[in-house]
């Protein structure tokens, strides 16, 4: 009687075992570890001689170019320099030049409902503004994980220079 009583404990806890490998493979989803950004797109039109960055602009702050990493400096010369303001791990966007018209803004956090574009001169005189609402939508990922998210290009009309 002892073997029985083994067998039908052993068949139980494999039974129970079983049950719960099932239940939870059918309601867990498994996301891939987070590693897409979403984008913003700007383009410029008319007359660019003037422009000489873009900024992307919300609430929490505007946007800091992504400086290229230069080569190390000869240990002889190298000065440790102040950090940039605005501090890059703060800005809700960097921005990268793509074309002589074109920037993209990478977001960082959460998705702004409304962004304020600003064409900066040298010296820093705004050249145009304009206030928009990004339409965001799924670049891929899944609705259950999230994913990189994009919007349409904010196009921007450069006023004529006067000669």
């Amino acid at each position: 009687m002892r073997s029985n009583w083994g067998i039908f404990r052993s068949a139980a806890v494999l039974v129970a075992t079983a049950l719960q490998l099932t239940a939870c493979g059918s309601t867990d989803v498994v996301c891939p570890a987070v590693g897409w950004v979403s984008t913003i797109t700007v383009r410029l039109e008319g007359d660019l001689t003037a422009v000489d960055h873009v900024e992307l602009c919300t609430p929490a702050g505007c946007s800091v170019p992504v400086v290229a990493s230069a080569q190390p400096a000869a240990p002889k010369s190298a000065v440790p320099s102040p950090p940039a303001d605005p501090s890059p791990s703060a800005a809700p966007f960097t921005s990268a030049r793509t074309a002589i018209n074109s920037w993209l803004f990478t977001v960082r956090g959460q998705l702004p409902e409304d962004v304020k574009t600003r064409v900066l001169t040298q010296d820093g005189t705004l050249l145009a503004g304009l206030e928009s609402r990004p339409e965001w939508t799924r670049a891929g990922g899944s609705e259950e994980c999230g994913g990189p998210m994009t919007t349409p290009p904010i196009t921007l009309q450069l006023p004529r220079r006067q000669q």
